[in-house]
Order: structure tokens, then sequence, then C-alpha cells
């Protein structure tokens, strides 16, 4: 019943982003509009992630780091506070390359590709969900790379990188990726 439950509430908040992703407007809504989506797929993406070392009532915050100043537009700000079970997310911006540690999520931005290797061979195994925003970033180690595509936000997954992390991802979430690296 708990995974039927958690099924349904994973489809109707992607598909509700995915809505969102739709609307036209001039260029700048909708640059935020976009990456409003795109802050709300990550919320969504932590949400239907577990951690092998997270247990059932767990109350520690929830640390979303990134390695930029204002993510998404300042979107991605929205999340602090928010919760996720028990769990309160906590924010941390312009993160290095060896500042992660205490991170449950790494967030790598298009302003920040060039880096994004660095990021991902410090991070290896550690259990640490890695979300980067742009295409090729689960080739290159990530665990899910958002990207845009015919005007909708679009993601891939990485399972072998997240396994590795000891991280499980939903299996209807990977259902909704457009690659899956397995």
């Amino acid at each position: 019943m708990f995974r039927s439950r958690v099924r349904r509430q994973l489809a109707r908040g992607l598909l509700a982003l995915l809505c969102c992703a739709l609307g036209a407007g001039p260029a700048v809504a909708q640059q935020a509009d976009e990456q409003a989506v795109k802050a709300g797929f990550i919320y969504n993406f932590i949400k239907f992630t577990q951690w092998s070392s997270s247990q059932d009532g767990d109350t520690r915050r929830l640390q979303i780091c990134t390695t930029a100043d204002k993510p998404l537009g300042g979107q991605f700000a929205k999340l602090a506070g928010r919760t996720i079970g028990a769990r309160t997310i906590e924010m941390r911006n312009s993160v290095g390359t060896n500042e992660w540690s205490g991170c449950d999520v790494l967030f790598i931005p298009q302003s920040d590709a060039d880096r994004a290797d660095a990021f991902i061979r410090s991070v290896g195994s550690a259990q640490v969900l890695t979300v980067g925003d742009f295409a090729g970033f689960t080739k290159a180690g990530g665990m899910i790379g958002l990207y845009m595509q015919d005007n909708r936000v679009r993601f891939d997954v990485n399972l072998v990188s997240a396994h590795r992390a000891g991280l499980t991802l939903n299996s209807q979430m990977i259902k909704l990726a457009g690659q899956v690296i397995k």
C-alpha cells in the first residue's frame, strides 16, 4: 500500500511539473518558469530517493549543497525550510570541490559544467545524490541530469552511480527518465 501511494504521489508531482513546463509566454517568464520547474523536479527527485543510511523517523537536516551562489535564478533557494518526511531542507551555496561533506544532495548548475568532473570525482561513492543542470551530466558520472528538450524539462538517470553511492531511486521516477544508464 505504501509503494502504490508513493507511486501516485510521484506521478502526480512529476505530471504537474511537466504541465507547468508546457506554458508559453515571454522569454523572461519562460526562463523563470523553467528554473522553477527544475527546482520542483529536484525536490521530487529527493523525495523519491532512498539513502541506505537513512531510517524512518530520521529528523536530521537534509542538506542540499550547490556549487553556485544563486542557482536556478534564485528558485533553488525556495526549497529551504521545506520538509521531506521528518527532515527539513537546509541549503548551502558556493561549495567547493572538497567542501561537500555533510551534503545529502549536490547540485551542479550549467555554469559549473566545466568543473563537474572534479566534483563528481571528489564525491566518489559517498551517499550524495548528484544532480546536474546540463545535458551529458549522467554520462560524466552524475546521477541525475536535467536538460531542456522541445521546450520541456527532461532528465536522464545514471543508476550505476546511484547504486555505487548506496542510493535507491524510485522505479516510477526511473520510468519517466529519458535515458537510463544501467
